[in-house]
């Protein structure tokens, strides 16, 4: 069995660091490219991975030279890719990254291969995986999301989903949800309700708990999170850094979230504040996989602010 059963997308990112944002037209320097592996499904894998859990990636790619760099760095991180989908009439998933200087980004990601993973695809790599928790995003195709959930229900895992990016929200996917964990902008996109402080905060994750969800982390950047659970509510204030890159912060923040809640089932709150270190040192770096802390980095500033 493994701890954590991680189903999304994966793409070959190229990510420009940019000296200011370009304006239309604009043919501007930069201060450096780079090509590394990418989408939220894969970043959440790594990141779960990262902590020790035995983790398993479910996720389709083109038969081209990018799917196999991906699955390559994949084994390199200790993550099963057994059941990967490999499909011959489709193109790996991309992205372009531009990174501002305060650390802000802009994506455009080109899903190629993610959004050709079917349902038959899904049931049959599920038939014979096991797990402790799923872990699904919504940036693979809309029928693969909600039979991974269905299933995942069946055999009784613990779902979390990251219901990003906006363009692939689908409220039907929620009720079969034990957690879910937008940003402000998602949470927008799902209630309407713009979110800017723990009370709007409250009310949105009100919301999204009558859609079908028993508990809601709504995640609000710089500004901490709001966890809502069983009638009641906690905010956890966020980890104080000056960002660098915060492509990939909340894929980081998933993983981790999963991660320890596999040794900490009923600590969700806990789970929030050690997702949040991961990521606020994630982003307070260069670097993609790589910049992901190791445990005892972790454990260090989590000992700072809780003594």
């Amino acid at each position: 069995m493994y701890d954590i059963v991680v189903m999304g997308s994966i793409n070959m990112d190229v990510i420009v660091n940019c000296h200011e944002f370009p304006k239309s037209g604009d043919n501007s320097f930069c201060k450096s490219i780079q090509m590394s592996a990418g989408g939220k499904g894969n970043n959440q894998a790594v990141s779960a991975a990262r902590y020790g859990k035995k983790v398993c990636f479910l996720g389709c790619i083109g038969d081209d030279d990018a799917g196999r760099q991906l699955r390559q760095n994949l084994k390199i991180r200790n993550i099963d890719d057994s059941y990967m989908i490999v499909k011959k009439e489709a193109k790996t998933g991309s992205c372009v990254g531009l990174v501002e200087s305060n650390g802000d980004n802009t994506l455009l990601v080109h899903l190629g291969a993610n959004v050709a993973f079917s349902r038959e695809d899904v049931i049959n790599a599920l038939a014979s995986i096991t797990g402790k928790i799923l872990l699904v995003q919504m940036e693979t195709s809309q029928e693969s999301i909600l039979t991974a959930m269905q299933l995942g229900r069946e055999k009784g895992m613990f779902i979390i989903l990251d219901p990003a990016p906006v363009q692939g929200i689908n409220p039907e996917c929620f009720p079969y949800a034990d957690l879910i964990v937008p940003n402000s902008n998602e949470t927008k996109h799902i209630t309407g309700i713009t979110v800017n402080d723990e009370s709007s905060a409250l009310e949105a994750a009100k919301v999204i708990h009558k859609m079908g969800v028993k508990r809601v982390i709504i995640k609000m950047g710089k500004d901490g999170c709001l966890l809502y659970q069983k009638d009641r509510s906690v905010f956890i204030p966020a980890l104080e850094v000056e960002a660098v890159d915060t492509v990939g912060a909340g894929d980081c923040f998933a993983g981790a979230l999963a991660s320890y809640l596999i040794d900490n089932y009923n600590d969700i709150e806990g789970g929030i504040r050690f997702a949040q270190v991961v990521a606020g040192i994630k982003v307070s770096r260069a670097g993609g996989h790589d910049a992901i802390p190791e445990i005892d980095e972790v454990k260090s500033v989590i000992e700072t602010i809780t003594t």
